[in-house]
């Protein structure tokens, strides 16, 4: 990841969403606009995209750096997604262009390694740490939790358990037909975001 902070987000979003008109944003998102800012469920949370000081920021956390990929997807997603049309789950690797585009290793490896890692041999803790950042169990794999990171946009991943013979795989569901509306470098971003959360609870959990 190139970078880091929220202010290094291109201020073309900021403009553009300034500029937006909200309606059309309520009809597309379900999200209002609140004189100079959207409040924007995430998670089992509460994201705020102040227009006047171009931050997205967590209502409960206001001083904490929310990081550049979180603050990217908020903005991509008020701007640009109709939850309305983004259709069932599929695997990242079958939209579009994408086995061109996902690598195994380097900035476009969709990043299963590091919940591999850390969830690999702790199902109960993969199910507790999801469950509290408001995941929903689903039937696949060893343990699965969706995860609606932003209204109407749901991923999913999918934890098999490592044993004796195979180690640990991770992978993930997004709507299929997102990349009508990201680019896949933002759909990257997207599950980025879903494992940083995963990993910062376990974190905070394990403290």
């Amino acid at each position: 990841m190139l970078y880091n902070r929220c202010s290094e987000v291109d201020e073309k979003f900021w403009l553009a969403l300034a500029q937006a008109d909200p309606e059309d944003i309520f009809r597309r998102t379900g999200v209002r606009r609140q004189q100079q800012a959207f409040q924007v469920p995430y998670f089992n949370r509460e994201l705020v995209a102040d227009l006047k000081s171009r931050r997205v920021f967590l209502a409960d956390a206001a001083e904490e750096e929310p990081g550049f990929r979180r603050c990217l997807i908020t903005l991509l997603y008020l701007l640009l997604v109709d939850i309305a049309a983004l259709g069932p789950s599929i695997s990242p690797l079958e939209i579009p262009g994408a086995t061109m585009f996902f690598q195994k290793r380097g900035p476009h490896a969709i990043p299963s390694a590091p919940l591999e890692e850390r969830f690999g041999r702790d199902l109960t803790g993969f199910f507790e740490v999801g469950r509290g950042l408001g995941g929903e169990i689903r039937a696949n794999g060893d343990a699965a939790l969706a995860f609606r990171v932003l209204p109407g946009l749901l991923v999913e991943v999918i934890l098999w358990q490592a044993d004796d013979e195979f180690p640990a795989q991770v992978s993930f569901t997004v709507p299929s037909q997102l990349h009508h509306f990201w680019q896949l470098d933002a759909v990257l971003g997207l599950m980025g975001v879903v494992v940083k959360e995963l990993l910062q609870a376990a974190s905070a959990g394990a403290a």
